[in-house]
């Protein structure tokens, strides 16, 4: 066997980073580096490390749902700005918290909005120092056609996926909203 050499990480892990001197996972590989069949008991994962694994997959196919449908028109932030000013109007403030940055961070992403058509802002009708957000016409069309460009490319990757593996992705979606629902 090859010792590591310390100064070079031994393994990547899914969420991309690296540790030093990890040992193959005995419930992930077989003696010859094969997956074990699924069902066969040999591919059940402690729960801390399925936790970890579904925490991964789900951070990175929602970054490239990200990715994929805002393209030049909007930003991430812009997206989960006009996702949010799609239920209601919204002061600043409010937009501001719900995204979990600063004032003027959230300033900015309404500029860009408002310089795009895409958001418009009226005064508070109860306080005149508070303005409200809302979403136009065209910001409610762009933020549908980005959702829908999401959906077709997720519905094209779990297209080309075998019917079994369609099933326990329809299983796991299920699971998925009744967790995040509690």
């Amino acid at each position: 066997m090859v010792e590591p050499d310390p100064e070079q990480p031994t393994d990547t892990r899914p969420d991309g980073e690296t540790g030093h001197g990890a040992t193959p996972r005995p419930d992930v590989e077989t003696g010859d580096g094969a997956a074990p069949p699924p069902g066969s008991g040999a591919d059940s994962s402690p729960p801390g490390d399925l936790a970890s694994e579904l925490r991964i997959a789900i951070m990175r196919t929602s970054r490239r749902l990200r990715i994929e449908a805002s393209g030049d028109i909007l930003s991430p932030g812009q997206y989960s700005v006009l996702v949010g000013l799609s239920s209601g109007p919204r002061t600043l403030g409010q937009l501001a918290a719900r995204e979990g940055v600063q004032a003027p961070s959230m300033t900015r992403i309404v500029k860009a909005l408002e310089d795009k058509g895409l958001a418009t802002r009226a005064g508070h009708p109860d306080d005149a120092r508070l303005v409200l957000l809302s979403i136009s016409d065209a910001g409610a069309a762009t933020l549908d056609r980005a959702r829908r460009e999401r959906t077709a490319w997720l519905s094209r990757r779990v297209d080309e996926l075998p019917a079994a593996d369609r099933a326990v992705l329809e299983r796991a979606a299920e699971l998925l909203q009744g967790m995040s629902a509690r």
